[in-house]
């Protein structure tokens, strides 16, 4: 994106348009704080129900005490029905939004420009939240996110590359396909050197597989960690083993056995000999017992951020993919390091790379263009030889 160097616009009209970003920005944040809420969740629509609610009672918030920042502070942070807290975050979601929004106008001007920047912004926060809550980067923020992204390019004059509407076009696909088959590359790699998680217990633990009422999938518990059923079971050929004391599969019992599980289906194999026996997932509604061994496939990255790469690329074109994916790695790399140095590794281990993308993407919208040409400008000036 080209950011604009002079403004002709009168101060007074300027600081309008500034008052009006940061305060349509705050609002936008209102309503992704509704999307990182509610998309995640099966059978939740970020447009039903209309208004915003409490997630404790249910309580259907009015408009005079939606507004973003303000009602916040006047609630002090609390349910106006139950008094139940509700989170900070949802304050600090919409003064982000709401000053990226205004960092942008300043930056690119009063354009098209700005308009796919605060897209990209939204994209960006709402993507990071549900990452670190879920460790799923949707497909309606991904896919969707490319798609817009492609779109912009083909509509906004100078987007990617200072040119025709094609050749930004073919900048955009280029960079989603970069991006999306970069992070393919190093997630099949990765599956290779990286493939088993085996976890042991010195002395037994439980473990179960149910499914609540309405959920999308099934969950794995294990001791006190727990992983949807999609994150473990990534490719058809994906097996999950567990060497269990005891097993209870619906109302049959076993003793000392080794559980291979797939997508499909599950085979007991009875450690002191026998025949194997293998059951359809869809005939066991759920599974439990105690084991001592897990070996559990995983992935060095998950196919989301495949995706996510795919929409960094329609939007900013190949350069911005190699800076994102460099960037990314390295504040991934400065956070668990600090982490580990403040004695807080867990910490770290809970934050997917998402939001370190994203981060390195954001970057690149303000910064990388202008670090990119400084880095190559060093190339340029060879020192003299006397």
């Amino acid at each position: 994106m080209i950011p604009s160097n002079e403004y002709t616009l009168p101060p007074h009209t300027l600081t309008t348009i500034a008052i009006f970003a940061f305060a349509f920005g705050c609002c936008v944040g209102s309503y992704l704080n509704v999307v990182i809420y509610r998309l995640p969740i099966p059978g939740l629509s970020t447009s039903k129900p209309r208004r915003s609610f409490c997630p404790l009672c249910k309580y259907q918030i009015p408009m005079w005490q939606n507004i973003p920042i303000v009602s916040w502070l006047m609630l002090r942070g609390k349910c106006a029905n139950c008094k139940a807290p509700i989170s900070p975050r949802y304050l600090f979601v919409e003064l982000l939004t709401g000053l990226l929004f205004l960092l942008a106008f300043m930056y690119f001007g009063w354009n098209w420009n700005v308009l796919a920047a605060w897209t990209f912004i939204s994209l960006c926060i709402a993507g990071s939240y549900i990452d670190m809550d879920h460790q799923i980067l949707p497909h309606e923020i991904t896919w969707g996110g490319a798609a817009a992204g492609v779109v912009a390019s083909a509509l906004i004059p100078n987007l990617i590359v200072e040119g025709t509407w094609w050749a930004n076009l073919l900048h955009s696909l280029g960079g989603a396909a970069l991006g999306y088959g970069l992070i393919f590359a190093i997630v099949q790699l990765g599956k290779m050197a990286f493939g088993r998680l085996k976890l042991s217990f010195d002395e037994p633990v439980e473990w179960s597989v149910s499914q609540a009422e309405g959920a999308e999938e099934p969950i794995f518990k294990v001791a006190d960690q727990e992983e949807g059923w999609s994150n473990i079971f990534n490719r058809t050929t994906d097996r999950m083993i567990i060497r269990a004391n005891t097993a209870k599969l619906d109302d049959r019992s076993f003793e000392n056995i080794i559980l291979t599980m797939s997508n499909d289906s599950v085979t007991v194999v009875p450690q002191a000999g026998g025949e194997p026996e293998t059951i359809s997932l869809e005939k066991i509604k759920a599974m439990s017992g105690t084991c001592t061994n897990v070996e559990q496939p995983r992935e060095a990255m998950g196919m989301g951020d495949a995706n996510w790469m795919a929409c960094v690329g329609a939007f900013f074109g190949w350069k911005a993919v190699l800076f994102t994916i460099l960037a990314g790695s390295v504040i991934g790399a400065f956070i668990s390091l600090l982490m580990i140095v403040l004695r807080r590794r867990e910490w770290a281990a809970r934050i997917p790379f998402g939001p370190y993308l994203a981060a390195g993407a954001m970057i690149w919208l303000f910064l990388g263009p202008r670090l990119l040409e400084w880095y190559l400008s060093l190339g340029r000036a060879a020192p003299e030889v006397s």
